[in-house]
């Protein structure tokens, strides 16, 4: 019979190994055990996210009941231990008695008897101790110790983002990250005329999910408790999308009309260029490209199961000039790579990866795309510089340097979005903040071409 804690503690090991976390490891293992029941599979993706979502977190609590620090612990009695201390802190559902109990059987199983009285010594205590842990103080260290472990975010992102959005902003986007998340869809033009929007819902709603409409595109709809969204009614018909509302905006801004070439340089999984594509449907075109056949595939499988026949989808690499595009596009959409700040509540595995320098590295790769993409843009057309990041050399430094060295100015576009989002876009670009409207971290920009 299979252990599903020992296929969570397989993952955290692996994840554990080599110090970069996989985002399709997951995936991967619960894809490989589909025929587990989803209780099961519910169980090992909220514990395995869990951990590594407040890994910063387990391992201070861990540390503060342990002679032996988490960092000097065996692979194994590490990954046991956060798992097990997830549970007892976060899991209202898991027993602290179970949560310990299974802990001991495995460390025996594993042949770590000798460490079943650590094991359980620690667990116990925490159990004992959770509502008296003594965190850092906020006013110490200008709040940065108290906000990297009570939110588990590296130190340098929380010190970072306390100098340019301030303490209680960053303590808001941080909560956010934590909060669990809808998933969200686009309905699309193939939802027949003869159903509504709201009886697209009540469908959603009988198969299961919990529907609610989102508060700011009146297309958009948000869903929870969805065990695999494909068998959903509609998915199949290509009546909705998932896209994040953010995203969704991009289109919104851009604001693409029949007969009109739209290009999108860097478009997987395909969100946007479908979205496009039903903008400016029949006798308009979107011409999608990204760098790899894996990647094609996805706008592709988008394409086909949303029966948009106006979509040129290719291979090619954003950095390399496509001399056939030059000056063919009334709208370019350059969502580019990005460090993905704004997102760190969908994939935590960015938070442990990503490293100061390699902000500077993205900055560069990013420049290179626009000096490689830029003339695709007609005179008098339209650039749409987005990113899923909330880091200003990324975002604001990076459309100065578009406006300084190319021919694009910045254009107002405060009557493409919902009203709450109007105050700040006559600038030529806005900055949503995680969660300040439900959304992810998102940067728009709207240029001219002149």
């Amino acid at each position: 019979m299979i252990n599903i804690r020992e296929i969570i503690l397989n993952i955290l090991i692996e994840y554990d190994r080599d110090g970069n976390r996989k985002p399709s490891l997951l995936k991967d293992t619960l894809e490989k055990y589909d025929y587990l029941d989803t209780r099961d599979k519910s169980f090992i993706k909220r514990v395995t996210e869990g951990c590594l979502e407040r890994n910063i977190q387990i391992d201070y609590i861990i540390d503060s009941y342990a002679k032996t620090p988490v960092r000097q612990m065996q692979p194994f009695i590490r990954a046991l231990m956060r798992m097990s201390t997830y549970q007892i802190m976060f899991m209202d559902s898991v027993p602290d008695s179970a949560a310990c109990n299974e802990a001991v059987k495995l460390a025996a199983k594993h042949k770590f008897a000798g460490l079943k009285g650590f094991v359980n010594g620690v667990l116990r205590n925490v159990s004992r101790g959770k509502d008296q842990i003594k965190y850092p103080d906020k006013k110490e260290n200008g709040g940065t110790d108290y906000l990297s472990v009570m939110y588990s975010m590296p130190e340098w992102l929380c010190e970072m983002w306390i100098g340019e959005y301030g303490f209680d902003k960053t303590e808001k986007m941080l909560e956010f990250f934590l909060s669990p998340r809808p998933t969200t869809i686009r309905v699309t033009r193939n939802l027949p005329q003869s159903i509504s929007v709201q009886e697209l819902e009540q469908n959603l709603g009988e198969a299961g999910a919990t529907v609610r409409a989102n508060s700011l595109l009146p297309y958009a709809l948000e869903l929870e408790k969805t065990d695999n969204i494909k068998y959903l009614p509609g998915f199949k018909e290509g009546q909705f999308a998932v896209q994040d509302v953010s995203s969704m905006l991009v289109v919104e801004v851009a604001d693409p009309q029949n007969k009109q070439v739209v290009i999108d340089v860097c478009a997987a999984p395909g969100g946007k260029s479908m979205h496009a594509a039903e903008r400016v449907y029949p006798d308009g075109t979107v011409y999608s490209r990204d760098l790899s056949d894996k990647k094609i595939q996805l706008i592709e499988d988008n394409a086909l199961r949303l029966g948009l026949n106006n979509v040129n989808i290719k291979v090619n690499d954003a950095k390399i000039h496509d001399e056939e595009l030059k000056s063919q596009a009334d709208i370019l959409l350059l969502d580019v790579p990005c460090s993905g700040l704004g997102i760190l509540g969908r994939k935590n595995d960015i938070k442990h990866n990503i490293k100061p320098k390699g902000l500077e590295e993205l900055t560069k790769l990013q420049w290179e795309i626009v000096k490689s993409c830029w003339d695709y843009v007609k005179i008098g057309g339209t650039l749409i510089y987005s990113t899923c990041t909330v880091n200003k050399a990324e975002n604001e430094e990076m459309v100065r340097k578009i406006c300084n060295e190319l021919p694009f100015k910045l254009e107002d576009f405060t009557d493409k979005l919902p009203e709450p989002l109007r105050k700040s876009a006559s600038k030529g670009y806005i900055q949503l903040i995680p969660g300040e409207y439900g959304t992810d971290g998102f940067f728009i920009a709207k240029l001219k071409r002149i």
